[in-house]
């Protein structure tokens, strides 16, 4: 069912990772600290066993959302700040609400 799956332009996903579990989300979008490049990024999720049709649509959903909150969170700012930059990579799970008052005031 993933070949059927539509969303935003530069938007697109695959099955892949170790052993074709995943649903891999691939986003084309602006750079969050150089918004004049863009660049590719992958969201993959563990796809679950035993989900129907309409399951497996409400999941898709639910992984684009945490993909979009994850990208909101890099891109809104307030004086430049960006409160909510979200973990990457080793730092802990990207999808994770994240926190970074330090030096900011509002």
């Amino acid at each position: 069912m993933i070949e059927q799956v539509g969303y935003k332009p530069g938007w697109t996903f695959k099955r892949g990772g170790p052993g074709g579990r995943f649903l891999c989300v691939f986003a084309v979008t602006p750079d969050s600290l150089a918004p004049e490049r863009t660049r590719t990024t992958q969201h993959m999720f563990e796809i679950p066993d035993g989900l129907d049709g309409r399951g497996f649509a409400r999941w898709v959903l639910d992984c684009v959302l945490l993909a979009e909150r994850h990208e909101a969170c890099e891109f809104l700012s307030f004086g430049g700040a960006r409160p909510f930059w979200p973990n990457h990579q080793d730092e802990g799970c990207p999808y994770d609400h994240v926190e970074h008052w330090e030096g900011m005031s509002l």
